[in-house]
């Protein structure tokens, strides 16, 4: 009895001293819950989004030293969630009160990447029954962008609705990381969604079309616009609008793909060196994605040819309404054009520029006198290329062509002259080819607890790149975002043979929708830290290289090749 009467003030010290040190490491990797599905990969830091779907992570360096994590959303409720808000709305516990808000942007501070800490929400428009959805976020410092306040931070974010009153981009003040306000908009843009934005120009490339004045057949195209000098009066200034043949207005035919986003190497930091078989500058293209998750097509632009001359462009036709030869011939921006598979689908189209695949170095070994002068072999500028998995419910789960992740080689962007050792050809936009195909076997899934990737529930498939030019890993890895698989880590070094080095598979939690978690979306900061988010609401994950990875990022080394593509064989 006495002996019992005294453990229990040395259990409860006990547990105070397991508290604390668990406190205390509370920055450790081992303290904090890890999935179990994951190889030189692991998680830092976590935040559930309050359980809202979401698209797209950025991340950006504030002025004052913080990094601050921004995160597009999709519309609606997780299936199975249960609040006593209305349709649509999910509440907010970072106000007070935590009142019934549409989703939107959320911003979060991850400075400290094992404690993230969700700083407010700015809710998608709503009018009427019509409720906005903001996937898309892009920002800029003040400093960077003209006529931009230095010390502010702008953000540019999509609004895609079925109403054209609610349906646009919107410029917001985010400065105040809890208190963001609105500065201008641009609305009846129809089919909005993943925009680009220079902030050394102000210049944005985005999805959508005019809903007023002629029409564009695809609604999706591509809306030029200049979102500099935030606040003043004649901004943002609608420039012109560009899409493939066939989507303009009075075109007649078969309507081609819808852009999903494109991805303008203006303010890359390579921008001023030139692209690898010398032709141009690498500032002056943009690579944009079409047709989502079928027929897919890849576009490289001019960006001189796509602007105007106020712009330091040279279209001068007419802005609204240009001719087919103005969108793909004689007068159009289009300098590489490749088309995918009718299964396959363009949605992101990420540029890396500048490799040097060890494996063909010795195309140019001095010993070989032939060669010994000719190096271009030796550099190749590639685009990482990603398809989407589309079904979802009782037409998904596999039962759709598997869909992929490509490196696409662009060195040679067309056929219209004679690089070195290659000719003039008859079908001029003859050049890019697909080098490498990243892809994870299904089965794998199965040496865990959640089983094959096919009979989890939600997506299995490809769906997105991180996009951040000034990450660490940028001409090393890619990190793509594969729904249901998580998130893959792919050496890019050989582009014609990529190969996985590592990945995570998150979990859900009681914030998910039934159908289960989802990998969305994936970014990487200048720390080197992957940010991926969750479609079905299973909220933020931040994720450190281990590893193999690691010291193939850091040092360059070999990563011993993973199981996961080979599970089968």
């Amino acid at each position: 009895m006495s002996t019992h009467c005294t453990m229990k003030p040395r259990l409860a010290a006990l547990s105070a001293a397991l508290a604390a040190a668990l406190a205390l490491a509370a920055g450790d990797a081992a303290a904090i819950s890890q999935s179990g599905e994951a190889t030189n990969m692991i998680r830092l830091g976590h935040t559930d989004l309050q359980g809202r779907p979401t698209y797209q992570p950025n991340v950006i360096r504030y002025p004052d030293g913080r990094t601050i994590l921004f995160v597009g959303q999709h519309g609606g409720v997780p299936d199975g969630r249960v609040t006593n808000c209305p349709a649509n709305t999910l509440p907010n516990p970072l106000k007070a009160g935590s009142p019934c808000e549409n989703n939107g942007t959320m911003i979060i501070d991850v400075t400290d990447p094992r404690n993230p800490v969700e700083q407010s929400l700015i809710p998608a428009p709503t009018l009427g029954n019509s409720v906005g959805q903001s996937q898309m976020v892009r920002m800029c410092l003040g400093s960077q962008l003209p006529g931009g306040v230095p010390g502010k931070v702008y953000l540019l974010r999509n609004s895609q609705a079925g109403n054209a009153d609610i349906s646009g981009y919107e410029l917001f003040d985010v400065t105040n990381t809890k208190n963001p306000t609105k500065i201008s908009e641009m609305m009846r843009i129809r089919s909005t969604h993943k925009l680009w934005w220079e902030c050394s120009t102000g210049l944005a490339f985005m999805p959508g079309s005019k809903a007023d004045g002629p029409v564009w057949r695809q609604a999706q195209s591509m809306v030029i616009a200049d979102w500099s000098h935030p606040g003043q009066a004649g901004y943002p200034k609608y420039i012109r609008t560009f899409g493939l043949p066939g989507a303009e207005p009075g075109a007649t035919g078969v309507i081609p793909p819808s852009l999903h986003g494109p991805i303008s190497a203006h303010d890359h930091p390579k921008a001023a060196q030139m692209l690898a078989r010398g032709q141009d500058t690498i500032g002056n293209r943009i690579y944009a994605a079409w047709g989502v998750g079928n027929d897919g097509i890849i576009t490289i632009l001019n960006r001189k040819a796509l602007l105007t001359p106020a712009y330091g462009g040279t279209y001068t036709g007419d802005p609204d309404q240009p001719t087919e030869a103005d969108l793909y011939g004689s007068t159009s921006p289009v300098v590489g054009f490749f088309q995918m598979s009718p299964d396959q689908g363009g949605h992101t189209s990420y540029p890396v520029f500048g490799l040097q695949p060890p494996s063909m170095q010795s195309y140019d070994d001095p010993s070989n006198v032939a060669n010994a002068t000719d190096k271009h072999f030796t550099t190749r500028d590639v685009v990482v290329v990603t398809s989407e998995a589309t079904a979802d419910g009782s037409n998904g789960f596999c039962q759709e062509p598997p869909h992929w992740a490509f490196t696409l080689d662009v060195s040679v962007e067309n056929s219209m002259t004679a690089p070195p050792a290659l000719k003039v050809e008859r079908f001029p936009y003859q050049g890019p080819m697909v080098l490498g195909t990243m892809s994870v076997d299904p089965r794998s899934g199965a040496k865990y607890r959640r089983g094959n990737y096919c009979t989890r529930g939600a997506r299995f498939g490809v769906h997105s790149t991180n996009e951040n030019f000034n990450n660490p890993y940028d001409g090393k890895m890619v990190a793509v975002a594969y729904f249901n698989g998580g998130v893959r880590m792919y050496d890019i070094r050989e582009p014609q043979a990529p190969r996985e080095v590592a990945f995570y598979v998150p979990e859900a939690d009681a914030l998910t929708d039934t159908a289960g978690y989802m990998t969305n979306n994936v970014e990487i900061d200048d720390r080197g830290y992957v940010y991926v988010v969750d479609r079905d609401g299973a909220g933020m994950d931040i994720l450190q290289l281990t590893g193999c990875a690691k010291q193939l990022a850091d040092k360059g080394t070999v990563c011993p090749d993973l199981e996961n593509n080979n599970a089968g064989k």
